[in-house]
């Protein structure tokens, strides 16, 4: 018999309680398979990066720790820019560092965003191509995440594709 383990949602998904008046939660609320995790996590990092934060707002000396906070929980838009190298590289990294500050599920050191290999159109009418790759933290056991993603620029906005699982 497979023992459960329980994980708890991201932030937004506890501060958005579907039964507010209730004390407690089913036993098995929170008892996810490896795909089951993957899908939770992907779901996660679409609403990190189908948000816009106050990045820009807060590049003035003294605001370093609301810049890290879940006040700025989201990236900068590329909106109206056009899809050129330098915004592929500037949006990689965007991402990457909302996914450090926030999903915490992801080891850090593992999370890898590049533009996907061997693709000829990495940018194609304003919509740039990306992957991400990491490692989730679950419990004892660590599982593989593989996203494709296509961002675009015109309506700041990422869709989400689970490559495994």
């Amino acid at each position: 018999m497979m023992k459960h383990k329980v994980f708890y949602p991201c932030l937004m998904n506890r501060l958005l309680d579907e039964e507010p008046k209730s004390e407690s939660e089913p036993w098995d609320k929170f008892h996810y398979n490896a795909r089951t995790m993957r899908l939770v996590v992907k779901k996660n990092i679409e609403e990190i990066l189908n948000n816009i934060n106050s990045q820009e707002q807060l590049e003035l000396p003294g605001h370093s720790e609301i810049a890290s906070s879940v006040f700025n929980f989201g990236i900068s838009p590329l909106a109206g820019e056009y899809a050129t190298p330098q915004n592929h590289v500037s949006l990689v990294h965007r991402v990457r560092e909302a996914l450090i500050r926030f999903e915490p599920r992801l080891i850090p050191e593992s999370i890898i965003v590049r533009q996907p290999e061997g693709s000829a159109q990495r940018a194609h009418y304003g919509v740039l191509l990306f992957e991400i790759r990491g490692l989730i933290r679950w419990g004892e056991e660590i599982i593989d995440l593989s996203l494709g993603a296509s961002y675009d620029t015109e309506i700041s906005n990422t869709i989400l594709k689970l490559n495994n699982g």
